[in-house]
């Protein structure tokens, strides 16, 4: 890199050769940037019709780059989409759980049982009768629902635990929601708090959205954007290959147990997974 224009002609280098670029079995590859949404951020955007929602809010979090994001999303039904109940609803959904969750549920499981602390995270003002108004077909939705450990049941139920007692399911849904949801607002036991708080922010930002009381997120718009470089693309990369190797090692195992044979490491670990995975990265 020290050399001026002769010499790296002299040796056969195009002066005008930026560099920058691997050169893997002879052909050159170089990384690229690639852009994402903002983790840890709400966005609010209005569905195209015809459409079982309106709104709807989203947001990803991570705890830190190791870890691959969860996804949470609070949705505003359109009216009549709830039996029993007039007006439009509130649903978020919760990762590890398989259908969506009435927010006013997830506001009993995380201990905010009465109507008026779950009102005071959402609607900031009770003297604003169009917000209120729009939180009432929820609070109606989850009426059935009056302490913490029934909506704790209600969340466990239709996670992936089947046909276990009440109280594991309890325990499943604590879990979930202490360390899979919205994990970069706390992992910690006890931040059922925190979290409340976080949950009744975005269902707050979703209301003053519909109601037009700000504008709907731009998705394109580039302060919303982050660049991953190479670090998190090839971390990224490497636990997709390693969770394959490691799924490859699992079945050759239950292979060997199946048919009575010895198992066999050197057989089991294929090796080339990741050297090869990671060479066209």
């Amino acid at each position: 890199h020290d050399s001026n224009d002769r010499e790296l002609t002299d040796l056969g280098e195009c002066p005008y050769d930026q560099g920058g670029y691997f050169v893997i079995n002879g052909s050159e590859k170089v990384l690229i940037a690639q852009e994402k949404m903002t983790n840890n951020a709400v966005y609010c955007f209005s569905k195209k019709q015809p459409s079982k929602y309106s709104w709807v809010a989203e947001i990803k979090s991570s705890l830190d780059t190791t870890r691959p994001a969860s996804a949470m999303h609070v949705r505003l039904l359109n009216p009549g989409q709830v039996k029993n109940v007039a007006g439009a609803c509130i649903h978020a959904t919760v990762p590890y759980i398989r259908t969506e969750v009435p927010v006013v549920v997830l506001f009993r499981a995380l201990n905010f049982v009465s109507d008026r602390e779950v009102l005071e995270h959402i609607v900031y003002d009770f003297s604003d009768p169009q917000l209120m108004e729009l939180v009432r077909p929820s609070l109606a939705e989850a009426f059935v629902i009056q302490n913490r450990a029934v909506a704790l049941d209600y969340i466990g139920k239709r996670g992936s635990t089947q046909g276990v007692s009440k109280d594991k399911r309890i325990e499943y849904a604590k879990q979930i929601l202490q360390r899979e949801m919205l994990p970069h607002v706390g992992i910690q036991p006890y931040c059922e708090t925190k979290k409340a708080y976080f949950v009744g922010y975005i269902v707050h930002k979703l209301l003053m959205s519909s109601i037009g009381a700000r504008r709907p997120d731009d998705r394109d718009h580039f302060a919303q954007k982050r660049l991953d470089l190479a670090g998190p693309l090839l971390g990224q990369l490497f636990r997709q290959l390693f969770r394959k190797l490691s799924k490859d090692v699992q079945k050759y195992g239950q292979k060997c147990i199946d048919k009575g044979q010895d198992f066999s490491p050197v057989a089991a670990v294929q090796h080339k997974t990741i050297s090869n995975g990671l060479k066209y990265a």
